[in-house]
């Protein structure tokens, strides 16, 4: 058990691990740090967290600190609680880009590096705030480790056990793999679900076009609800893999314009018929075997 946790962030990561930490007993007190008084009023009232300090304070005599921030945030942030930090202290966070991330730390804050452990729980939705936060948000969700040569195994062992004591699947993985995996399977698609949304409300239409839209649709496009400051920071910190998933997916768009320009019944057929093959016997079959665990 942790003597005191400080979550910089209480919104849906922040304010489910805060929950989670009370629901399991692993916290004797949780700080939160919110950025308006109305979230800190609820995380409050709510229970999420036991007292909301500035961050500066907040920070004081814990011996974890989770950063639940917007990742263009942290390093900003780190900086100006140099000091205030105990040294022994385990630093981690919940962002969804790691290699900016660590370059960032090893450049500006080096002195975090031995006490700082990368994570990433892929967990979320499109509802954002600690009014969206709930216990069990973790529960067998994985959450992805990427610890660098510089830190503490002590820390690195302490947040692996933490986690999952929350009833997370716990792996880890280099920090550029990590960013090439969720540019693919998890930053790409939010890119695509803001642009398709994007595309259709500039349309003269567009009131229509929403008003007749089928539930596919709306499970497809249902991440584009999601926090917009988040995504941003996630395109600029991972641009790279970003750009080069982007390029990949189009050229799939290209493949498929062309197949319908020729009107090329068999290559269309056979374009869909290899998707659905590769998702039936990927992401289905690995949904299926998740729930028989």
């Amino acid at each position: 058990m942790f003597k005191q946790v400080t979550i910089i962030g209480t919104g849906l990561l922040g304010g489910s691990f805060a929950r989670d930490l009370r629901e399991h007993q692993l916290a004797e007190k949780i700080v939160g740090v919110c950025r308006s008084k109305e979230t800190a009023e609820l995380a409050l009232s709510s229970r999420v967290v036991d007292v909301v300090l500035p961050a500066k304070e907040a920070v004081i005599g814990a011996d974890l600190i989770v950063l639940a921030t917007p990742m263009q945030a942290m390093l900003p942030l780190l900086n100006e609680l140099d000091g205030s930090i105990s040294a022994s202290a385990i630093l981690t966070d919940v962002g969804s880009v790691k290699t900016d991330l660590y370059n960032q730390l090893k450049q500006h804050a080096p002195q975090f590096l031995n006490q700082f452990v990368l994570a990433h729980p892929i967990a979320g939705g499109e509802s954002s705030g600690v009014s969206a936060s709930k216990v069990g948000l973790f529960k067998d969700k994985h959450v992805i480790l990427t610890p660098t040569s510089e830190v503490n195994e002590v820390a690195v062992q302490a947040i692996q056990t933490l986690w999952q004591q929350l009833g997370a699947r716990v792996r880890s993985m280099s920090l550029q793999e990590h960013d090439a995996i969720f540019a693919k399977t998890s930053h790409l698609p939010h890119v695509i679900a803001f642009s398709l949304v994007n595309f259709l409300s500039k349309q003269a239409d567009k009131e229509r076009l929403f008003d007749l839209a089928a539930a596919g649709f709306y499970d497809f496009t249902r991440i584009a609800s999601s926090d917009a400051e988040m995504w941003r920071d996630i395109c600029i910190t991972n641009r790279d893999q970003v750009l080069l998933a982007l390029d990949g997916f189009q050229e799939q768009l290209s493949t498929i314009r062309q197949h319908v320009a020729d009107t090329d019944q068999d290559k269309i057929l056979g374009y869909f018929g290899e998707a659905k093959s590769a998702r039936d016997t990927g992401l289905l079959k690995k949904a299926e075997a998740l729930a028989k665990e």
